[in-house]
C-alpha cells in the first residue's frame, strides 16, 4: 500500500477536529441569467479555443502555449457519481480566473502567467487546519492553492483586445473565492438579532 501523501496525512490527523471551510458564494441572479450565458459562450466561441485542462503541478509551465488567453484554477475533489447513463458526475469548484496578455499585459503569455504561480503551488496543506486563511492576495493563493486535486484549465486567444472583457464576465458569473476584481455584487444578509419585547408603561 503506498504511503499516504501530504493532503492525506493533513486529513487523516485533522479528521476529527472541525473542518477549515472555502468560503462560496454564488449570485443566483447571475447564475439564473441565462441569456447572459448563451451570449458568453458564444463569444468565448468566436474569440477563444476550446478550454483544455490539466492537473496544475509546478512543471506545468514548460508545456502551456506561448500565447495570450484565459485560465482558472480549479478544485476537482475525487468523488464522482455514476448515473444511470454511466457516465460520470463530479464537483468542481472555480478558486480562481486570470488573464494573460490582456489590456496592460502586451508581452505576457499563458506559460510565463503561469510561473508566477509555482510558489502558490507549494503551499502546506497542513496549514488549512493550524492557520487563520490570510487577508492578502498572495497569502490566500498559496494558502488555498494548496488544495489537491487542482486543476489548470486554459484558452488561448488571439484578440487581445477581447481578453479582459471576457476574464470580468467569467470572473461575475463563477464568484471565484480568490478573485477580488469584477465579483458580482452580492447582498450581505443581514443577521437576525431577536430584540426584547416592549413593556406597556
Amino acid at each position: 500500500m503506498a504511503s499516504p501523501n501530504s493532503h492525506e496525512r493533513s486529513v487523516i490527523r485533522h479528521r476529527a477536529e472541525a473542518s477549515p471551510a472555502l468560503e462560496l458564494q454564488l449570485g443566483i441572479a447571475t447564475m439564473l441569467d441565462v441569456p447572459a450565458h448563451k451570449v458568453l459562450q458564444d463569444d468565448l466561441a468566436e474569440h477563444a479555443s476550446p478550454w483544455e485542462q490539466t492537473l496544475a503541478v509546478e512543471s506545468l509551465g514548460d508545456s502551456l502555449p506561448h500565447e495570450a488567453g484565459l485560465y482558472m484554477f480549479v478544485w476537482r475533489p475525487s468523488i464522482n457519481l455514476v448515473m444511470a447513463d454511466n457516465s460520470q458526475s463530479s464537483f468542481h469548484q472555480v478558486l480562481y480566473i486570470g488573464q494573460a496578455g490582456g489590456s496592460g499585459q502586451r508581452g505576457n503569455t499563458l506559460k510565463n502567467r503561469y510561473r508566477n504561480y509555482k510558489k502558490h503551488l507549494r503551499g502546506n496543506p497542513e496549514h488549512l487546519w493550524t492557520e487563520e486563511p490570510p487577508t492578502t492576495r498572495a497569502g490566500r493563493l498559496t494558502y488555498y492553492l494548496a488544495l489537491r486535486p487542482l486543476e489548470f484549465w486554459f484558452a488561448t486567444v488571439e484578440d487581445r483586445s477581447k481578453i479582459k472583457n471576457l476574464e470580468a464576465r467569467l470572473i461575475n458569473l463563477y464568484n471565484p473565492p480568490l478573485n477580488n476584481q469584477n465579483r458580482p455584487k452580492l447582498r450581505a444578509r443581514l443577521s437576525t438579532v431577536p430584540q426584547p419585547a416592549l413593556r406597556d408603561s
